[in-house]
């Protein structure tokens, strides 16, 4: 069976369209990674610190900011925030080699989590209190709330700005 030229051709000039399809989606396909993870970076390294957890009851009656710096006293800390949860909360996993966690403990009368900020400076770490977020469910039962961040390890001296 033999095929005519223009049959021929056309079967051709098809497969040739689906290959530019095929590759201009490739095309796309690849630069739309690049692009989100660009965007990720440059979000990551403007904040620098990450919210990890945002809680209700911390057990602190007074407003606190406690940096820790090693896994011992991240346990230490989840250990009295679990005394009344139950099951409790599981500390997050850090390397410490390169990070540190700041948390703030709202105070008994606080019924909404703190808006940190921080700005680094030659010789301090500066964290700003900008405003508080309510929380999801305000009534009279939240109790000291508190907030996790993750920051990059640092010497520089914490500074809290309110």
């Amino acid at each position: 069976m033999r095929r005519s030229m223009k049959e021929l051709i056309t079967e051709d000039s098809k497969m040739s369209k689906y290959s530019i399809y095929l590759i201009l989606l490739a095309i796309i396909q690849l630069n739309s990674c690049k692009s989100t993870a660009q965007s990720n970076l440059q979000e990551s390294n403007e904040m620098g610190m990450e919210l990890i957890l945002n809680e209700n009851y911390s057990g602190f009656e007074q407003e606190e900011y406690i940096l820790i710096k090693n896994q011992k006293d991240l346990n230490a800390f989840y250990g009295k925030i679990n005394r009344t949860r139950k099951p409790g909360l599981t500390p997050p996993s850090i390397d410490f080699n390169s990070e540190m966690i700041l948390i703030w403990c709202g105070d008994s009368t606080a019924s909404s989590y703190a808006d940190l900020k921080l700005n680094e400076k030659v010789d301090i770490l500066q964290i700003h209190k900008l405003k508080t977020t309510a929380s999801k469910e305000e009534n009279s039962f939240i109790v000291s709330p508190f907030s996790v961040y993750k920051l990059p390890l640092s010497t520089k001296t914490l500074k809290i700005m309110k």
